[in-house]
């Protein structure tokens, strides 16, 4: 009498994942090797226009206006000068108060027709920014927590300079980060580690890191005449 084989008995099928998963890291080598495979593409920042509000994480930012003025107005530069002026509306959303040049960090770069403004140096083009925040005809230097406030940022313009038709902004981001070795917390800018171009380090990156941009701006810029 033949006995019924147990399900022990029973031949198995062989496993074959090692061997597929070295055929696919093959495949993957041999793709990579002739191009078949690229990095992934950065993720572009938004576009957006007059009027729009930015979150930077510290604070909300509406851009409001860009224009070209002569000084000594509003508080604002020396009279005979001219200032080209980015006009924002932020609201400070931390719980502490921050000073308004603040924002000259937190716009990683501005270029009027497409060139980018340096800030004061001995190979400046322009001098400034000035930042300051507006109110009732009078600055101030800080920015308190949900209060929002008008922000300006001047370039002084040289004398012979023609004003820029437009301003492309680079607005970047801050993040609240926590220290574990000193159990301390701030508000840093967003940064990711890359090769840096020249323009990175005129927008402020160092050591290999360069600022995020979460959001790209263009304004149009208007003429106030003498």
């Amino acid at each position: 009498m033949t006995s019924t084989p147990t399900s022990g008995g029973s031949r198995r099928r062989p496993v074959l994942l090692p061997v597929l998963a070295a055929l696919v890291a093959v495949t993957v080598g041999v793709s990579a090797a002739f191009g078949g495979l690229e990095d992934a593409p950065k993720e572009k920042p938004e576009l957006l226009g007059k009027g729009a509000k930015v979150d930077q994480g510290r604070m909300t930012t509406l851009f409001e206006d860009a224009v070209v003025r002569p000084g000594g107005e509003d508080g604002l530069g020396v009279s005979g000068k001219r200032y080209l002026q980015i006009i924002m509306r932020v609201t400070n959303t931390s719980e502490e108060t921050f000073i308004a040049e603040m924002m000259n960090s937190a716009l990683v770069a501005v270029r009027a027709d497409g060139k980018l403004i340096k800030e004061s140096g001995p190979s400046a083009t322009t001098i400034g920014p000035r930042v300051v925040t507006i109110s009732g005809g009078r600055t101030y230097g800080q920015l308190h927590p949900g209060v929002p406030a008008t922000v300006v940022m001047a370039y002084e313009l040289p004398a012979d300079q023609e004003p820029p038709k437009t301003v492309e902004i680079d607005a970047g981001a801050y993040e609240w980060h926590e220290s574990f070795i000193y159990r301390t917390h701030d508000w840093l800018r967003v940064e990711t580690e890359e090769p840096l171009t020249a323009e990175d380090r005129e927008r402020g990156g160092t050591s290999g890191y360069a600022p995020v941009v979460v959001a790209q701006v263009d304004l149009p810029v208007r003429v106030e005449e003498v």
